[in-house]
């Protein structure tokens, strides 16, 4: 980070604190995620990057007002991700992120202001409870943090008599002058054709559910659930086609919907959409968002038995409801899992999408070997002057240039990872938060994770390519010992009633018999044009408890990472199905949605097994088949390329 930087968000933090002290607080948290909890941030929303330049999808900033440096630790163990011996109370800041981020945190924020954690390992409930006198004061928005994660917090603080209070607004927001505006967009229709279900339908559904249940009403706030409830889509969200708004659904199949009106006018062309949207959805009463408080207050009063899932709906939502006497019953969302369930429209959708992507990656996987040569390379000068002009961000703008050129190609589905070198070895490195972005001549290796949402389905793919001379036996052994994790996993068979949390240690085996493991999930699951990291069904040691079933799409993506020099990972994306097998037709299995190849250079065969030869080969087989049948746009030299990249090993 640059000195200007440091002083940048060292003035800002000086700010904060200003902000804190006329709000009477000791300390802040503050959250990363926003008032609908979600994955995907907007500028706007980015209240952790303005105050410390850590630009992670996840994790907490913790500023410190008032504290004693001479207390004790008292008893809690607080280990920073740096191994540093300054204490705690040395620093008032401190940052928490998860284990795919505590690389990428370390070059993010200036370490003379912020101190740095794994949240697994200290919380921001830890630090503050050995840094704060008793009845301290902490506060924290409570728009912008689950019910469950707020309640936890604040049972933590009770226990040394520490209070937690809701702000009155974000106070980041108070002292962010030059904050970007809030982007509404108009609402898309998202047409019976690609959805399989309309939406009266699964209203219909959703209402049985809740008379099944003896419940009145469903509380539903997170975007993606009513975009897929109602059928519809729009951009609200970078790499999210979702509108933020909220829905109270009831057992008489009543729907009240709570949204800012500028949504129902395209301003391009000055269209009003409501008769159109009456048209797909049919009736449902429409309410600005600034008057669900109103029904909150609404349903608290009355007797109705109210459902909520306290993991997608935010603190101050849930504190309004119980503390205004309602009666709640809480579970996971009720349009989770029917929307991680793919009808067979959907999954059908999934595998058009899924050859336009991978006819892309093969093109983009043939320019990037034509530009490095690397069989024909005389010296190491001659590559370096070839390619040292190509950096992180220009790989990443021609893997997008060859997407866009696919039909019903609508926007990436994530910020795309584009990393060279060291920067692989950061799990979720995103080039556009560097000052410089690598360039290439310097590496051996490049990873890209990407994917893109088409109106057919949502893609996401990772591979680590070959860039330069000098592959090493470590990177070799490392990158066959990440395709036998992921093969393990590709070619399970598993009973139903199987969670993700049951199959994740199969995938970690290989790498675990050679002492080695990674530090995020296995597989995540993935929404139809929705969210690219959807719920509930994920493969993980931590959190997948949910058992997959058939029409889920699933994520499988082992990797390593050597910090400061290298990262590995391989991801395909992989739907849910009966197994066809003799004798194998009650158990599941998962068949692979992603079609492009591995990079087999890499690979030591001799460490690979049959099995798991045979299952490579077969997979690249398939991938040339269906390519070469679906892309007519394919050069002579794309051919060859693609022939030459899936042949047996």
């Amino acid at each position: 980070m640059s000195d200007l930087n440091k002083t940048i968000f060292s003035q800002r933090v000086s700010a904060l604190k200003d902000a804190m002290a006329q709000a009477e607080l000791d300390a802040l948290i503050i959250s990363h995620d926003d008032e609908f909890l979600s994955y995907e941030l907007n500028e706007d929303k980015e209240r952790i990057k303005y105050i410390s330049g850590f630009s992670g999808s996840a994790g907490y900033v913790v500023i410190a007002r008032n504290f004693n440096p001479q207390l004790e630790t008292r008893g809690i163990e607080l280990s920073s991700n740096r191994g540093d011996e300054t204490t705690v109370a040395e620093r008032s800041c401190a940052v928490f992120v998860d284990g795919r981020y505590v690389v990428q945190v370390k070059d993010q924020i200036d370490s003379k202001l912020y101190q740095d954690f794994d949240f697994s390992k200290v919380s921001p409930s830890n630090w503050l409870c050995s840094i704060l006198q008793k009845n301290a004061t902490v506060g924290i928005d409570a728009n912008c943090i689950s019910y469950k994660e707020y309640k936890n917090i604040e049972k933590d603080l009770q226990a040394l008599n520490i209070n937690l209070v809701q702000t009155q607004g974000n106070l980041v927001d108070r002292i962010w002058d030059d904050r970007p505006e809030e982007i509404v967009s108009p609402i898309r229709i998202f047409n019976d054709e690609y959805n399989g279900s309309p939406s009266t339908q699964k209203r219909k559904k959703l209402a049985e559910t809740l008379r099944d249940l003896d419940l009145d009403a469903t509380v539903i706030t997170d975007p993606e659930s009513i975009c897929w409830l109602l059928n519809i889509r729009g951009n609200d969200r970078k790499y999210l086609p979702v509108i933020n708004s909220r829905v109270v659904a009831y057992s008489n199949e009543a729907v009240e919907w709570y949204i800012n009106p500028e949504h129902f006018i395209d301003k391009e062309n000055g269209e009003d959409i409501h008769e159109k949207l009456h048209e797909h959805i049919g009736h449902i009463d429409i309410f600005p968002e600034n008057a669900f408080d109103d029904v909150l207050n609404r349903l608290s009063s009355s007797n109705c038995k109210v459902y909520v899932d306290p993991d997608s709906t935010n603190a101050h939502i849930m504190l309004s409801l119980i503390n205004g006497g309602a009666k709640l019953i809480e579970g996971l969302g009720l349009c989770q899992k029917p929307k991680s369930i793919k009808n067979h429209i959907e999954v059908a959708g999934e595998y058009k999408a899924h050859i336009k992507d991978g006819i892309a990656m093969c093109r983009f996987l043939c320019w990037l070997d034509n530009l490095t040569r690397i069989e024909t390379l005389e010296n190491d000068e001659s590559y370096i002057r070839r390619v040292e002009e190509t950096t992180e961000a220009d790989l990443a703008a021609r893997a997008e240039m060859f997407r866009k050129v696919e039909a019903g190609y609508i926007e990436p589905s994530f910020a795309t990872i584009s990393a060279l070198g060291p920067n692989a070895a950061m799990c979720h490195y995103n080039h556009e938060n560097s000052e410089k972005p690598r360039a290439m001549g310097h590496d051996s290796v490049y990873l890209i994770d990407s994917g893109a949402h088409y109106k057919d389905g949502t893609t996401d793919i990772t591979r680590t390519v070959l860039v330069g001379p000098h592959l090493s036996n470590e990177l070799r052994k490392m990158y066959t010992l990440v395709l036998k994790s992921h093969i393990s996993l590709a070619t399970l068979i598993f009973p139903k009633g199987t969670t993700g949390i049951q199959i994740d240690a199969i995938a970690r085996r290989p790498l675990w018999d050679y002492g080695e493991d990674f530090a995020h999930g296995t597989g995540h699951g993935v929404g139809h044009v929705l969210s690219v990291h959807e719920g509930p069904q994920c493969i993980s040691s931590k959190r997948s408890m949910i058992a997959l079933e058939p029409g889920m799409v699933i994520s499988n993506e082992p990797g390593f990472y050597k910090e400061g020099e290298f990262g590995i990972r391989l991801e395909n994306l992989m739907v849910v199905m009966p197994c066809t097998q003799p004798g194998m037709k009650h158990m599941l299995c998962f068949t692979p949605l992603t079609l492009v190849p591995f990079d087999t250079r890499f690979i030591i065969r001799d460490l690979l097994s049959q099995k798991e030869i045979d299952w490579l080969n077969n997979y690249h087989q398939n991938v040339n088949n269906v390519i070469t049948n679906a892309a007519t746009s394919l050069s002579d030299d794309e051919i060859v390329w693609l022939t030459k990249a899936t042949a047996a090993i």
